[in-house]
């Protein structure tokens, strides 16, 4: 009994700690808590020749968002009730102000904080590839009260362009071994640490 009970505690803490997808109700259904995307969007981003389905969740109580993946439901009506391919929890912790497709079956998640002391704008740059969603792409423009700058990073080719001030701005160019950054790994660290490396960062 004492086996069977702990299993029974393991099972619900487990539970508890994972994502739920079953908050939405029918359109029919008054009743309980829905989820609503932000953002909504289908494209090929396995580029198998199907559409797939993309959307954003907006956190109720904050300007973060979460992203749904669902590959090959493009042609189906979304339903974040389903398990999705890829849940990324906090994908972006301030307001995502763009979700588009990118050329090849990239997907583009722009985010941002405009009009506050310190403005920036960050574009991801996820594609899936070899089975795997990878963040290809990084990049970030800012105006700061220490100044404003921008870095452009190529994960995936290896290349990194950084810039700071306006006119006349000193630009570096750095190349590094090409590295694949796993979207269920990302965080806006790594941005952090890619635009230092580039040789400028906020």
């Amino acid at each position: 009994m004492k086996i069977a009970a702990a299993l029974s505690l393991a099972l619900m803490v487990a539970l508890a700690a994972s994502p739920q997808f079953g908050l939405a109700q029918d359109d029919d259904d008054d009743d309980g808590p829905t989820i609503e995307p932000a953002y909504d969007i289908v494209l090929d981003l396995d580029n198998d020749g199907k559409l797939d389905r993309v959307a954003t969740v907006q956190h109720p109580d904050s300007a973060g968002s979460d992203l749904y993946v669902y590959l090959g439901q493009g042609e189906e009506k979304l339903d974040l009730t389903r398990k999705p391919d890829l849940f990324k929890k906090d994908i972006a912790t301030e307001r995502i102000s763009d979700l588009e497709p990118g050329g090849d079956g990239s997907l583009l998640l722009t985010y941002g904080c405009g009009g506050c002391s310190n403005d920036y704008e960050t574009t991801l740059t996820i594609v899936y590839r070899g089975g795997k969603f990878l963040v290809a792409g990084f990049t970030q423009d800012w105006a700061t009260r220490e100044g404003i700058g921008s870095c452009d990073i190529n994960f995936l080719t290896g290349q990194a362009v950084a810039s700071r001030g306006l006119e006349d701005a000193s630009k570096a160019e750095r190349k590094f071994k090409p590295v694949k950054l796993t979207l269920a790994n990302w965080s806006e660290d790594e941005g952090a640490v890619a635009c230092g490396f580039a040789g400028v960062g906020h």
